[in-house]
C-alpha cells in the first residue's frame, strides 16, 4: 500500500489509516475494560497523593 498522495489505493493515510502511536511498545497486556479503568483510577489516586505529599 502506498500511503503517499496519488497512491495505488482509495484509502487516505490521514483519514483511513490509523497508527498505533509511539507508545505501543509499552503495552504488555490486554485487560478487560473494567480492570483497565480500575488500574488507571488507582494510578491517578497514587499520583495525586504523591503530589500532595511532595507539595507539603
Amino acid at each position: 500500500m502506498n500511503f503517499g498522495s496519488g497512491g495505488n489505493t482509495d484509502a487516505k493515510a490521514w483519514k483511513d489509516i490509523w497508527g498505533s502511536g509511539q507508545g505501543i511498545g509499552g503495552i504488555v497486556d490486554s485487560p478487560p475494560v473494567q480492570e483497565l479503568v480500575d488500574r488507571i483510577q488507582s494510578e491517578y489516586e497514587e499520583a495525586t497523593q504523591e503530589f500532595i505529599r511532595k507539595s507539603s
